[in-house]
């Protein structure tokens, strides 16, 4: 059994979520299987733990007001509409393969994470510490641009992608809100990775509330 799995998915009004399968031919694998791959492959097949022992793998629709997410969903799991706000994560093997253990908190995971991102959003706030370092939003070749000056010869710019907002409330602060959790954390942390906090006088980029330790400088 799984812990997380086991718990529902509350639908917060104004969300809607549809179940379907994928299109005829869609799904492919990433990397195609070398011969001896393939030929190990359908030596295992169908067993409990192929890929079509429990049918075919379809994807969630998830719509809210601050967009559209697609959760794809494995084979070995079923999520089902208990009623009008809650959605239920199943395992079709009854939790009894190590597949379909692992796939179903994970799925679970990924159906709230996508609620919660298309009804209130993800934010990550960002400070910068440090003498002269400026935040501004720029429109640069017609795209929105975050130019940061952190004391190196040259500003630089952090162009904003498709889905995500970027708002400097100050001068010294750096707001960075979307409906995808990991596109929302991995550009505040590419921004932070800009200019990681010093170890000795904690010059640089830092979360907001995130605590520095400090080194001790050389004594005489």
């Amino acid at each position: 059994m799984s812990r997380i799995g086991r718990v529902p998915v509350k639908l917060p009004e104004g969300v809607k979520v549809t179940i379907e399968p994928y299109a005829e031919g869609s799904l492919r694998p990433i990397k195609p299987p070398s011969d001896y791959r393939l030929k190990q492959m359908m030596k295992r097949r169908p067993d409990k733990d192929s890929f079509q022992a429990f049918g075919q793998p379809h994807r969630a629709v998830i719509e809210g007001p601050l967009g559209t997410m697609r959760v794809p969903i494995h084979s070995f799991i079923n999520v089902e509409r208990a009623d009008d706000a809650t959605l239920t994560v199943t395992s079709k093997c009854g939790g009894q393969t190590k597949l379909g253990k692992t796939m179903w908190g994970t799925t679970q995971s990924y159906l709230a994470s996508a609620v919660r991102g298309v009804s209130q959003g993800y934010r990550k706030d960002l400070e910068l510490h440090g003498v002269g370092f400026r935040a501004r939003m720029e429109n640069i070749d017609e795209k929105e641009t975050l130019v940061l000056r952190l004391g190196f010869t040259n500003e630089l710019p952090v162009p904003v992608p498709y889905g995500v907002k970027i708002s400097c409330p100050t001068q010294t602060s750096v707001t960075v809100f979307g409906h995808i959790k990991g596109q929302v954390g991995n550009l505040a942390a590419k921004i932070r990775g800009l200019r990681k906090p010093d170890a000795y006088k904690g010059k640089g980029i830092r979360y907001l509330g995130e605590e520095v330790k400090l080194k001790p400088g050389k004594r005489r």
